[in-house]
This record gives structure tokens, sequence and C-alpha cells, in this order.
């Protein structure tokens, strides 16, 4: 079978896949397509320099910045190809890697535009903050592994169980004959407001989410309450408000010590 390309929104595609979002687009009308997944094997580069793309990504209109499924096309170079569709709200397909959700395929595009009626959805403020509260733990996590690591180096693999007992000796005056003992000594004394903050690091953080002409903020210690709603980043309290201005000046996804992550436009964690 000779299987045809087309240009769909600026990219070469498949036209199947095009006949696909195109169905999806008459049963789910609030949508938007961005091209995800190209691919470059076996394809004239002459004629496709930047490959053809046989995935979709899908965004709700009122929230442009955080997808909310994933069409795509496999086997496309075969008489039949399959149809498929990766969304956390699908329940009862099988897992997919990365953060997107579960995956359902079919060789029967109606098959397909039948589960996408049904799961592309606006995503809830906890679902959107879920996917995207990997990066940001991550970014914890490696401050207090690297001060665990940092004390291992300095002073012995035990340190958890040492460290009152060597600020206890230091300020009750006692000199340590043994010089190693007494360099780690010191080195907890030196470094005292840093390991406090890092050992065990794992700060307050708000997630801020900016959709559908509203901002929606919470506390993470405060994660089974509602939501707070404001009109406008404007809007939002003085200590959020600073932090995320530095966050919009920053490159998305740096992480910014005592300040938070910005992972779009639409989706920030903000350090208490």
């Amino acid at each position: 079978m000779t299987y045809k390309i087309s240009l769909y929104d600026g990219v070469h595609t498949y036209d199947c896949l095009i006949d696909y979002l195109n169905q999806v687009k008459q049963v789910v009308p609030d949508i938007v397509f961005k091209p995800h997944d190209y691919n470059t094997w076996n394809i004239d580069k002459k004629i496709y320099p930047n490959g053809v793309y046989y995935g979709f990504r899908v965004y709700h209109k009122s929230d442009v910045n955080n997808h909310i499924a994933t069409l795509q096309v496999t086997d496309y170079t075969t008489d039949k190809p399959k149809y498929g569709i990766t969304c956390i709200n699908i329940n009862d397909g099988r897992n997919s890697y990365g953060i997107d959700g579960q995956h359902k395929y079919s060789i029967h595009v109606k098959n397909m535009i039948k589960i996408a009626k049904k799961v592309l959805k606006p995503f809830t403020f906890d679902q959107i903050a879920d996917r995207h509260r990997q990066q940001f733990r991550n970014n914890i996590d490696s401050l207090s592994n690297g001060m665990r690591w940092e004390l291992r180096q300095n002073t012995c693999d035990g340190y958890e169980h040492l460290i009152t007992d060597w600020e206890n000796l230091y300020h009750l005056g006692y000199t340590p004959k043994n010089e190693k003992f007494k360099r780690m000594m010191q080195y907890i004394i030196d470094n005292k407001e840093k390991i406090d903050k890092y050992r065990n690091y794992n700060p307050d953080h708000y997630f801020v989410l900016v959709k559908d002409g509203e901002v929606q903020y919470r506390l993470n210690s405060l994660k089974n309450d509602t939501p707070h709603k404001v009109a406008s980043k404007d809007a939002l309290p003085d200590d959020i408000k600073g932090k995320l201005f530095v966050l919009d000046i920053t490159d998305d996804k740096d992480f910014v010590e005592d300040i938070g992550l910005k992972e779009n436009d639409g989706a920030y964690w903000i350090i208490a």
C-alpha cells in the first residue's frame, strides 16, 4: 500500500491521522491539536526535512498549556492502520510511559471516536497538579539527597544518629583528641543552618493553575480543600504573586531555590 502524506496545521502527517483528527473534532469541537510525535525512519528528508508526524496532542480551548490526551496512528504503512488515544481519563486501557495515562487502540476508527467523545474533557485542578508534580518533587528531593551525600562525605555513614551528640559535645566545650572526629564535629557546627534546612527538606508549597480566564491555587498541606479562585495573577496573595513573577522571567522548568518551578504558562509550583 502507498500511504498518503499531507500538510496539516503546518506539518506533514499521514492522511489517516488527519481523518482521525477531523472525526474527533466533529464530536468534541472545543479542542485544538498540536503536533507531537514524528517519524524520521524511512522518510525522504529532502521532501520531509522535519519528519512526518504520527501523533498530535489534544488541548481543550480553555487550557492550551496542559494537554488532555494524545492521538496517534501506528501501522500507517499497512492497509489497516491502528488508531490510538492516550489519556488519564481512561481507566481500562494499557498503561503508558510517562504522565499521559492509559492507552487504547483499534483498527476501527469509529471505536476510537466513541472513546474520544467520552474522555476528552478538561482536566481538573488535581489532575493537572498530579501530572506536573514529579518534576517539582525531583528538584526538592535532589536538594535533600545532595545534603545527605555531603554529610556522609564530611562525617560518616552513621551521621543520622550522631548529629545531636556532636552539637551537644561542642556546646559543652568538649575538645576531641582524634583529629578526624574533631573535623566532623566542626563541620556539623559550621554548617548547622544548611543541614537543618536541607537534610529532610520538604517545604510546603502551592500549586497555581492559570486557565479558563481565572487563577486557582492551593497549599499542598491543605490538598483536601477546594482550591482558592481569583480573577488574575495580580489578585494572588503578595507572597505567591512575588515568587510567581520571578518564575515568569525564568526559563520554563528551571527550579529556583526557595521560589519554585514553572511548568508552563499555566502551571506553577510556589514554595510557601
